[in-house]
């Protein structure tokens, strides 16, 4: 067969295709890399074969000029350059992202460290030798210029990953090597309240398994995921006492409503009196009554199961009208999302306008609206994304 011009790519792609479907290891190995390359690949042999049928008909648009178009306010953009460069590159896989009380961005990262194969042994137990991570893992950002504001946490970390930040400015946070939940006072380094036992995960009411995320109400108490291990949610008073527990692991195809397989980020939404969790692999979120305004803790209200893979972070904005979720690899696009209160989709983000190239693991919210998503893939970073920040192009009449 003689191929010519966009005929070649055409018959380049299909043969790279006939051999993918064809040779069952190659097929396994991209699957595994790309799990959707087949779906891409039929996609561009669709794309190509309306071109050549359309390149040679004459284009209704001959008349038409390109001008700007009005801003969308509405499109979540990233925005390029950003955060600083020293920033950047000092940022470690993101454990977890918050916007602390002056609306700078607070990141907790694992600096040189990385959760991969060899971090924990038999148990759920992490490598001994590893040692707390000497490096700075909290670093709060200008949100505006993204340089450096300030850091701390050297010396206590072993493997940083949930953080949240309350109505005081107290920062939150869990690490899954330590099994601990941390609180540090907003104008110290040190942790101020320590739960669990370091470097023992257990599944009884003093002990963790790899916590993941932390919520916070505006009156002091707060929850925790737990975790990778224990598949539950516990909530405690301020001072640490426990109030309520809920939840199991899930291990069937279709868990129950108090099932998860790993709870891996909690949203708080006050005013309904909500508690919704990032049930991770099972694809959904749950939410619950958080037992704020009289209602029992751990109810099931309702669920969303949005059909985008696993779900590994959701965060409200201030209105609690919109939730944001950033999704992981698997099934289809690695992208951030929109949904409504009902859990209808109301819009699809990420880096310009693509899907994230890493592996996206929290997401917050601004006072501004802004969205920020921490990343702990290859190499690990921070974006930031906001609303009609650029002039779009379009075509107009004359």
């Amino acid at each position: 067969m003689k191929c010519e011009g966009v005929l070649f790519l055409s018959c380049w792609i299909g043969f790279v295709y006939s051999k993918a479907v064809s040779n069952t290891d190659l097929k396994n190995a991209l699957l595994q890399q790309q799990p959707d390359f087949l779906d891409k690949f039929q996609y561009y042999l669709d794309a190509l074969d309306y071109y050549q049928n359309q390149q040679y008909q004459e284009d209704p648009y001959n008349d038409w000029i390109e001008e700007d178009a009005p801003v969308n306010k509405d499109i979540l953009e990233q925005i390029e350059q950003w955060p600083a460069n020293d920033v950047q590159s000092e940022i470690g896989q993101v454990g977890g992202v918050a916007m602390d009380t002056n609306d700078n961005l607070v990141v907790f990262h694992r600096a040189d460290r990385r959760w991969d194969r060899w971090s924990f042994g038999p148990l759920n137990k992490i490598n001994a030798a590893l040692g707390p991570i000497q490096k700075n893992v909290l670093v709060t950002v200008n949100p505006q210029t993204g340089d450096k504001i300030s850091e701390s946490g050297a010396g206590i970390f072993y493997m940083p990953h949930g953080l949240t930040i309350d109505q005081e400015g107290n920062r939150w946070l869990t690490d899954v090597g330590l099994h601990q939940v941390m609180k540090i006072r907003a104008d110290d380094t040190t942790p101020s309240l320590v739960l669990g036992e370091k470097l023992v995960p257990g599944s009884d009411d003093s002990h963790f398994c790899k916590p993941t995320d932390i919520a916070v109400t505006s009156q002091g108490d707060f929850f925790v995921a737990d975790g990778y291990c224990n598949g539950r949610i516990m909530k405690f008073s301020g001072n640490g006492t426990l109030l309520a527990k809920w939840g199991s692991p899930s291990f069937g195809m279709m868990p129950g409503n108090d099932q998860f397989q790993i709870p891996h980020s909690l949203a708080l939404d006050e005013g309904r009196d909500l508690l919704c969790v990032a049930d991770r692999e099972n694809g959904r979120i749950q939410c619950f009554s958080a037992g704020i305004n009289g209602t029992n803790t751990g109810e099931f209200r309702h669920g969303f199961e949005p059909g985008r893979g696993t779900i590994y972070a959701i965060e409200f904005d201030q209105s609690g009208d919109k939730l944001y979720v950033v999704n992981g690899p698997g099934i289809g696009i690695v992208e951030g999302f929109t949904l409504d209160p009902n859990g209808n989709i109301l819009e699809t983000w990420g880096p310009s306008n693509q899907d994230f190239p890493g592996q996206p693991h929290d997401v917050t919210v601004s006072r501004a609206n802004d969205v920020y998503v921490g990343d702990i893939g290859y190499p690990s970073r921070v974006w930031k994304f906001s609303r009609g920040m650029e002039t779009g192009a379009g075509i107009v009449g004359k």
